[in-house]
């Protein structure tokens, strides 16, 4: 059963303030990963800590595809 984009996007944001260490009130869906802060080894990281969560695969490749977590979340939402 396919989550709720709500649910990813949720998923998401949270793995992104929990990495970042900021609360997840200040983490934009829209923003870019990079402009967030999000460096090559933290976005490995996300991918793994999503992947964890979700129970899907989630490429390195994927998070510079659909840079952002509105883009990301569509892409995941569709597998």
């Amino acid at each position: 059963m396919a989550r709720s984009r709500a649910a990813l996007t949720t998923t998401a944001v949270t793995a992104v303030a929990e990495l970042l260490d900021v609360d997840a009130a200040a983490v934009r869906t829209d923003t870019p990963f990079s402009d967030l802060g999000l460096n090559s080894t933290l976005l490995a990281r996300l991918t793994a800590r999503l992947e964890d969560a979700m129970g899907v695969e989630v490429s390195l490749t994927a998070m510079y595809d659909y840079p952002d977590i509105d883009q990301l979340v569509e892409y995941l939402a569709m597998r």
